[in-house]
């Protein structure tokens, strides 16, 4: 059980930090169409999508998306990970 509560955390953690990359895209210039950017969209854009629909627009030039997703992913692996522990 030990070693799918690791997986788990893994998973988790290696997609917040591929959110975090994005977050930061937008001030370094680069090319969205890129080899190695392209990934970072393809996987980031069906968690950010959705939120940026259900966030108000921010004023100050910066996308919360992404801070909305880490902490949504946050949540959604320690309830998982206290559900694979009930096992």
């Amino acid at each position: 059980m030990d070693i799918l509560i690791f997986t788990v955390k893994l998973i988790f953690q290696v997609y917040i930090f591929i959110i975090l990359i994005r977050a930061i895209l937008p001030w370094i210039p680069h090319s969205r169409f890129s080899p190695l950017i392209a990934p970072i969209y393809v996987f980031t854009d069906p968690v950010l999508n959705p939120i940026r629909r259900g966030l108000p627009p921010m004023r100050i030039g910066i996308d919360a998306s992404p801070f909305v997703a880490i902490i949504l992913l946050w949540l959604l692996q320690q309830l998982i990970i206290k559900l694979l522990s009930l096992i």
